[in-house]
């Protein structure tokens, strides 16, 4: 009996076994094909990804060689046009200067300064000499300077614009040179244009360059150079009493 009853416990028991299997392995089965069937789907997703990445390249690869091509054509014409620019400025150049030589050789320029004679005495230090006797009297253009020398020497040139009670540098020479003694013109690098009213400064590097007068003219003195864009107070410049006359001015075109 006992042997009987441990049997038939164990058919029960494989019985019931195989009944809870059964629907595990076909629960599997399902996770699995729909396992499989997201796998697919992704693969073919990632296959139209990149055929789109390459559609896009292609894309990008067509720009580049359009932009390079584009970038070639401007840097052509951007080169054409500054070589144009470039001798239409020499061009130009050559005859502004082919005309200020033909103005000078000509006299026909304006002058605006003192009178260009020997004066009766000379500065003993070097210094900055505004001639207020003799404000532009229009607007224009000025291509150089006049003067009579004493002595060969080194010398900058400002233009001076009045503000009130004051004067302001508003443009500079780089270092100018006096190569003989007597009346001499030295043209100007560039030419600069100045309004009505402005004064002419001159900034002596050597003691004794231009001689002066005292008593004929109203020139104003200055013992320290000034630079572009530096202003000094009218009442801070030196001889108003003494009425100095400076044998210099400078000439060119006025309106």
């Amino acid at each position: 009996m006992t042997k009987t009853l441990v049997a038939s416990l164990l058919v029960v028991t494989a019985l019931a076994t195989g009944c809870q299997t059964q629907p595990n392995i076909q629960k599997m089965q399902d996770e699995n094909e729909q396992l499989q069937t997201e796998l697919d789907q992704a693969r073919a997703k990632i296959v139209s990804l990149k055929n789109q990445e390459q559609a896009l390249q292609s894309q990008i690869d067509e720009l580049t060689r359009v932009m390079s091509v584009l970038d070639t054509e401007k840097t052509v014409r951007v080169q054409e046009s500054s070589e144009l620019r470039g001798q239409v400025r020499r061009f130009v150049q050559k005859e502004i200067d082919e005309l200020k030589d033909f103005m000078v050789q000509s006299d026909l320029l304006d002058y605006v300064g003192g009178e260009l004679v020997q004066r009766s005495q000379v500065d003993r230090e070097p210094l900055l000499m505004v001639d207020m006797d003799n404000p532009m009297p229009a607007d224009g253009t000025i291509t150089g300077i006049s003067a009579h020398f004493v002595k060969p020497g080194t010398f900058t040139v400002q233009v001076m614009r009045p503000v009130e009670d004051q004067v302001v540098v508003i443009w500079q020479s780089q270092v100018l040179q006096a190569t003989e003694a007597g009346v001499s013109r030295v043209n100007l690098p560039v030419s600069v244009g100045v309004e009505q009213g402005d004064y002419i400064g001159y900034f002596f590097q050597e003691a004794g360059t231009v001689s002066f007068d005292e008593g004929t003219g109203n020139a104003r003195y200055y013992d320290d150079p000034v630079t572009l864009g530096q202003s000094l107070k009218i009442r801070s410049l030196k001889g108003a009493k003494e009425k100095r006359a400076y044998s210099v001015g400078v000439y060119g075109l006025l309106n």
